[in-house]
């Protein structure tokens, strides 16, 4: 009998994890546990919890406050089931997905990794879009190439593994913020061997506020030292992989530029933000990133319309609208 695991790691998730924890209960496939790696929240998470009568929930406090990077690698630690999968607090499992990649491992009982179609949705659980379609199968080389040409969502919930994989590879890449961490932890599962896609729409990543708080500018130096974890990791896993190391050659120099120019944007709508000019040694250090993970492309920072747009209203008396037109951008392109 085929047994699965969920794995929510949370941190003051309130109201949102109610609606996660009861989307999984709801599951039609009962063979489940629901593994709750709580991290020392303070809200009203753990109070309800508690309250729910349901022995497949298994409850894991942490003795110490964790980072999101020391949270999550608990996940390695915990007894599971045959299959895993990740779940953020703020997402939702339709009533059939555990039914749905049931009967995809019973047609693909040789592939890595299991995933279902999905939708973003915001606060209050409306569809903003469905995520990017993903081929039925789909290899290493294929995900590294829809990856590199921005025709992927990435995120960590809905894809389901083998525990003993998961658990072989170490658990989750300890990546700044897990910045790429997904990506390198679905190449690493993969492998030689691919993932299997059922395109119905069976779970829903939550798009808000809190978990908007991934891309606010602050956050540019965090994605830098991912970039450069990632690179690394690429480096080696592309070895081992001739059609994958392809992609990485003909594609890769591109996504690292456009990641390396939207981490220099990032850091001009923070200096704006601040109400001062960018430091030159913050532009010297995102070049000095980008000359190491994609030499190809050294000198190209500022050749981006974008940038240059951002960088002239970072530099003149207009720099206090620059804050304004990113919260307008970051609206539309989370609906689009």
């Amino acid at each position: 009998m085929t047994r699965f695991s969920i794995v929510l790691p949370v941190r003051n998730g309130w109201p949102y994890v109610k609606e996660c924890v009861e989307s999984v209960l709801a599951q039609t496939y009962p063979h489940l546990d629901l593994i709750v790696l709580d991290n020392q929240s303070t809200d009203n998470t753990m109070t309800w919890l508690k309250t729910v009568k349901d022995k497949r929930i298994q409850l894991f406090c942490s003795q110490a406050s964790l980072s999101i990077v020391e949270s999550w690698a608990r996940a390695r630690h915990v007894e599971k089931q045959e299959y895993m999968t990740l779940i953020g607090h703020d997402d939702t499992l339709d009533p059939d997905f555990l039914m749905t990649i049931k009967a995809l491992i019973d047609r693909c009982p040789d592939g890595a990794l299991y995933q279902t179609g999905s939708r973003l949705i915001d606060a209050e659980g409306k569809t903003l879009r469905s995520c990017k379609p993903v081929p039925e199968r789909e290899s290493a080389a294929q995900y590294l190439q829809s990856r590199f040409t921005f025709q992927r969502d990435v995120f960590g919930t809905g894809i389901v593994m083998r525990s003993a994989d998961f658990d072989r590879l170490g658990g989750i890449p300890p990546f700044e913020k897990l910045f790429f961490a997904d990506d390198a932890l679905w190449l690493s599962l993969l492998g030689s061997s691919f993932k299997a896609n059922d395109p119905v729409e069976r779970f829903a990543v939550r798009i808000h506020p809190k978990s908007e708080s991934a891309s606010l500018p602050s956050v540019w130096s965090s994605i830098l030292t991912g970039l450069g974890q990632f690179s690394d990791f690429l480096t080696t896993f592309v070895q081992g992989n001739p059609e994958a190391r392809a992609v990485h050659a003909n594609l890769g120099p591109d996504f690292m530029l456009t990641y390396h120019r939207n981490a220099c944007i990032f850091a001009l709508v923070e200096a704006s933000q601040a109400g001062r000019r960018i430091d030159p040694a913050v532009i010297a250090r995102i070049e000095q990133s980008l000359a190491r993970t994609a030499p190809s492309k050294a000198g190209m920072l500022r050749g981006s319309p974008k940038v240059a747009a951002v960088a002239v209203l970072n530099a003149s008396p207009l720099r206090f609208a620059v804050p304004l037109l990113w919260n307008l951008y970051s609206r539309f392109k989370n609906r689009s």
